[in-house]
């Protein structure tokens, strides 16, 4: 397209300059023509000048004419002398102006007739370089005209072109933008599919919490129908059991404890469930790190709840037992508390262990 533009800027610059140039020769050639004129009329005031010294000379000749039939002879001779001198002298000044006018007209008449050949050589030369410069004209506006047409066939097709590359972005843009949306949706999927394994992990914990808090409430009816039946058989033997009583009544305050200490763990299990709710609404917004921790917290979770199922099953046959043990059927007495304080002091350590490898899991960072 520019190509096509600097030859149509080119062509009308060679228009122009051919068209200065057929200006210029005419120029030329009325210059010549007025030249022709001005020798013309320099020819004209030459020849009226040679006849007005023709006329002074036949005047002169009459003057002395006169002159010398008026005169007397003396007179005469002296002045025909004169006359006869100056009469020379003007022949000869006439001869030299009639010999000058012939050279200036031999000269005018060669410049003249040079002046015509160079005017006719310079029309014929004008006339052919403005035909030349005329077909090259008519050439050239055919040149320009073919190139502006060429041009527009280009503009056109450019034109064509850019609508059609317009159309292909549009096309590429909205596929593009399709394709985003399926992959958008697609991962809206995969996430809303891992929130809802989320939930349901959750409502498991929840209902795996419940399980235990009605384990717990279980072990509380045991304890209780233990401390009755314990204090139904104290009451039948008050007087022969004061000790054992005592020692009744500290075992039972030491169970009580224990309850207590369940019901706390229950409560902080309570508060970490509260607080896996609140992580999840942040892991909403970070599933993907959450796909690695949730796995971590899964691990964590489970060997929690088999260490609290194992460690709660434990206890309860262990206190069943205990007090079972503690009782002699046979005196009808309890025995030493000292091996339950073992057995409770050991439960103590494993809990502990427990709890902390439950935080150690809950705050592994993501990696």
């Amino acid at each position: 397209m520019e190509a096509l533009r600097l030859d149509g800027t080119k062509s009308t610059e060679a228009y122009k300059s051919i068209a200065s140039e057929l200006d210029q020769s005419k120029a030329r050639v009325n210059l010549l023509e007025e030249l022709v004129s001005k020798l013309k009329a320099d020819l004209i005031n030459a020849s009226s000048n040679v006849s007005q010294n023709q006329a002074g000379k036949n005047e002169l000749q009459q003057k002395f004419e006169e002159k010398q039939e008026t005169m007397e002879p003396n007179q005469t001779e002296a002045e025909l002398q004169d006359l006869k001198s100056e009469v020379a002298r003007l022949r000869s000044s006439l001869e030299t102006a009639e010999t000058q006018y012939h050279e200036e007209q031999i000269q005018s008449t060669l410049q003249l007739r040079s002046a015509h050949e160079l005017v006719e050589q310079i029309k014929s030369a004008s006339s052919q370089r403005e035909g030349e410069l005329e077909a090259l004209l008519t050439k050239t506006k055919a040149e320009v005209e073919e190139l502006k047409a060429h041009l527009m066939d280009k503009e056109t097709e450019l034109q064509g072109i850019t609508e059609e590359n317009e159309g292909l972005n549009s096309k590429l843009e909205k596929s593009l933008s399709c394709q985003r949306e399926y992959e958008l949706e697609k991962e809206l999927k995969e996430l809303k599919g891992h929130v809802t394994d989320l939930k349901a992990y959750l409502m498991d914990k929840e209902t795996e919490l419940q399980s235990i808090s009605e384990e717990n409430e279980t072990l509380r009816l045991e304890i209780n129908k233990s401390q009755s039946k314990a204090n139904d058989e104290v009451e039948a033997e008050v007087e022969a059991a004061k000790c054992a009583e005592r020692e009744a009544l500290v075992k039972l305050g030491i169970v009580m404890e224990e309850a207590d200490k369940s019901s706390k763990k229950v409560a902080r299990v309570a508060e970490q469930l509260e607080a896996a709710q609140a992580a999840n609404a942040e892991m909403e917004a970070e599933l993907r790190r959450l796909k690695v921790q949730s796995n971590q917290w899964r691990k964590a979770a489970e060997a929690a709840a088999t260490m609290l199922s194992s460690g709660n099953n434990g206890k309860l046959m262990e206190r069943t037992g205990s007090l079972d043990s503690s009782y002699n059927h046979v005196t009808g007495k309890f025995g030493s508390p000292d091996s339950e304080d073992m057995d409770d002091d050991l439960l103590k350590k494993k809990n502990g262990n427990m709890l902390k490898k439950i935080g150690v899991f809950w705050k592994k960072p993501q990696k």
